[in-house]
């Protein structure tokens, strides 16, 4: 007998893949291999008692075997040989009750027999081979065809994942043989065949199958993509936890594109798996959202292991009453929402800043400044010989935008000052809007307020940059990115202290506030608006972040306190844990465990990614399961959709304006094998793309040979 594990499934691999179809090489070697006998977790509960899968019947019955997928059994023979589709062959059987009953009469039954029969006589049921010299060499003839013909056909796929790794069309608007542009698709194979015999020999002769016709074009991409796929599912079934990210962007099309990202940990640390887009026009309610998202759950085969969900702040995808997050949470109750932190942090420094204002006169002076340059070619030229440096445009909901532009104009004052005294020196040469312009940012440059509000927030946005980066980095656990949080409050709240600081450089860079603004006690009213700007952002993040609480568990693997949870348990964190996520631990065994580790100088300053893979490497994951899942689940919760936003990069790079016609399916496959290249370029790496996605592409019927007899 041999035992196969639920990693190599045999079984359910040949209800997938039909042994028919398999080459005689790989059929001899299976059959050599053996019939797999797995034990079956299979329960069928009574009344009275439960029965369990007993695996001696495997010896009772020499032909019975069994899937761990899909917790059936099966007959070997009639899985290999049957033409019968019944519960023995393809369906599966599952009746404990009625087992023995039905064994009996399959094994009596006439399609059995021929199976067996087939089975055993299968080495020598190539005889007719030996007697029939025309039919072998037929085979011999046909097997090579199929190889040159896989060849080609591996050929057109690199074409194809070249082409989809660097987001470049495919086809192009005359495909004829006269066109001097047949489109890049074709014209890279022209080129291969230039250095390549075979190809060129093919594309030649060929004309049955040339492998350039649209149709074909659309098969290998949606073939590859399907391999992609796969593979990422096959992660997904491995991984202990998942959690969800999504967000909708409309493309140039006015097509509303939702974009689904898987997060989960493997034994090879975080990944985000971008699956696809989906055109969610039609309807954009929070229950219908849901509902397709659910459905995409379950297809790849998750939904069982969902442990958050993260989104933006839109009422449809956040709201708690009857938003996306409440409808999943319906089916998905341990599926705890979080509410992307980049964002949140975009919402403090937008909202915080622009409800003081000078702050929002300030903001627009500087908006105004890009804008200046960016509308006029000559404007830029001089700006870029005299800066070397451009200025950032300023989006209104993307304050990192914002900070970029301010850094440049803290660091660039000077040169800017020269650029637009040269405009009005040499005002001949520019028209009257530019100069009058240039003239007005002369007086704005070397104003007091203006000096004053940017040397602020360039201190402010120092500080809010490092943690945005942090938030888009997908390496970083939420308990880390929390920290950094609250280091950046106590960071803005020194600022205060810095007032006399700011107000004296500025006072000794332009001098002292001049005009209307410059009565009374001048530098107590800036003392006060410096204080109301930091009050307020002070304020925003404490009200934004406020809801971190519920993820006080996240406590249990902070470095920073193993040394003072060796002598005070955090008890509050671990009763948060159970009550968000008490279904997946044993409460004593994981105190005992977490205990334990506290007092282990191996872990001591360690993060949950260094805990993560220490328990790995040290074959520790079983010996203490519970921190390993707590460590699973921690790095598994997302901090922000930054993953997602990336995905819409690619949307606008592959369906641009040229390319607006592009299917919602290819589109989705395209944008599979450009923002997942890393992922695909392994797969090519362990030769496992190439026949991988012929068997996708040969599903459909071809006119050339694909399969080997």
């Amino acid at each position: 007998m041999a035992h196969v594990s639920d990693s190599d499934d045999i079984v359910a691999k040949l209800l997938t893949e039909s042994f028919s179809r398999m080459s005689y090489t790989d059929k001899l070697e299976l059959i050599t291999k053996g019939r797999p006998t797995p034990q079956l977790n299979l329960v069928q509960k009574t009344k009275q008692f439960e029965r369990h899968f007993n695996i001696g019947n495997y010896a009772r019955y020499n032909w019975m075997t069994g899937s761990t997928r899909e917790q059936k059994l099966y007959c070997w023979d009639c899985l290999l040989f049957g033409a019968d589709s019944g519960s023995w062959a393809r369906d599966g059987y599952s009746d404990l009750g009625s087992l023995s009953k039905s064994a009996h009469r399959h094994q009596n039954a006439s399609g059995h027999l021929r199976a067996t029969i087939r089975l055993k006589t299968f080495g020598d049921t190539r005889i007719e081979l030996q007697l029939d010299e025309q039919q072998r060499r037929g085979v011999i003839l046909h097997n090579e065809k199929v190889k040159r013909n896989r060849g080609i056909l591996k050929r057109l796929i690199n074409c194809v994942v070249y082409l989809g790794k660097q987001e470049l069309p495919f086809r192009g608007h005359d495909e004829s043989v006269t066109s001097s542009n047949k489109g890049n698709y074709i014209e890279l194979l022209d080129l291969v065949a230039e250095y390549d015999s075979d190809l060129h020999t093919h594309l030649a002769t060929s004309t049955v199958f040339t492998g350039t016709s649209s149709r074909i074009q659309n098969d290998l991409i949606s073939a590859v993509a399907s391999v992609m796929t796969d593979s990422m599912k096959e992660e997904l079934r491995k991984a202990p936890f998942v959690a969800v990210m999504l967000d909708e962007t409309t493309d140039i099309s006015n097509v509303a594109q939702m974009s689904y990202v898987l997060r989960y940990v493997t034994d090879d640390g975080i990944k985000e798996r971008f699956f696809k887009y989906e055109d969610v026009t039609e309807d954009k309610r929070a229950e219908a959202i849901a509902t397709r998202l659910l459905e995409f759950l379950r297809e790849s085969g998750c939904i069982d292991k969902v442990v958050a969900q993260c989104y933006d702040g839109a009422a449809v995808m956040a709201s708690g009453l009857n938003g996306v997050q409440a409808k999943v949470k319906e089916t998905i109750p341990q599926a705890l929402f979080i509410h992307c932190y980049a964002h949140i942090l975009n919402l403090v420094l937008s909202k915080g800043a622009s409800k003081i204002r000078e702050c929002k006169v300030f903001f627009s002076h500087l908006s105004g400044l890009a804008t200046f340059f960016s509308r006029s070619a000559k404007r830029t030229k001089l700006l870029d010989d005299v800066c070397q440096h451009r200025l950032p445009r300023a989006a209104p909901t993307r304050w990192c935008f914002h900070s970029r532009l301010v850094c440049t104009v803290a660091e660039k004052t000077r040169e800017l000052r020269e650029v637009f005294e040269h405009i009005v020196d040499h005002h001949t040469e520019f028209d009257d809007e530019t100069v009058h312009c240039s003239d007005g940012y002369i007086t704005l440059l070397t104003s007091f307020d203006f000096s004053f509000w940017l040397k602020t927030f360039h201190a402010i946005f120092s500080y809010s940059d490092v943690v945005f980066e942090i938030l888009q980095n997908k390496g970083f656990d939420m308990q880390f990115c929390l920290a950094r949080v609250d280091q950046l409050q106590r960071q803005i709240e020194q600022e205060k202290g810095n007032f006399d600081s700011v107000y004296d450089e500025t006072q000794a860079l332009v001098g002292p506030p001049r005009g209307r603004g410059a009565q009374g006690d001048v530098r107590a009213r800036y003392r006060e608006l410096h204080c109301s700007v930091i009050d307020s952002l002070l304020t925003q993040i404490s009200n934004r972040f406020s809801d971190h609480k519920k993820l006080e568990f996240l406590a249990l693997l902070d470095p920073q306190q193993f040394g003072h949870y060796c002598n005070y348990f955090p008890t509050a964190a671990l009763n948060s844990l159970m009550g968000s996520y008490g279904g997946y631990f044993d409460q004593p065994r994981l105190h005992t465990e977490l205990a334990v580790m506290y007092g282990m100088s191996d872990i001591l300053g360690k993060s949950p990614a260094d805990i993560h893979q220490f328990l790995l490497k040290k074959g520790l994951s079983e010996s203490m399961k519970q921190v390993y899942t707590l460590s699973c689940i921690i790095l598994t919760i997302p901090v922000s959709t930054a993953s997602v936003e990336r995905s819409f990069s690619a949307l606008t790079r592959i369906k641009s304006y040229s390319r607006s016609t592009t299917g919602q399916v290819q589109l989705s496959d395209l944008a599979l094998i450009s923002i997942e290249k890393e992922f695909l370029i392994a797969l090519k790496a362990k030769d496992q793309l190439h026949d991988d996605a012929i068997k996708f592409f040969i599903q459909k019927d071809r006119r050339m040979d694909f399969v080997f007899r």
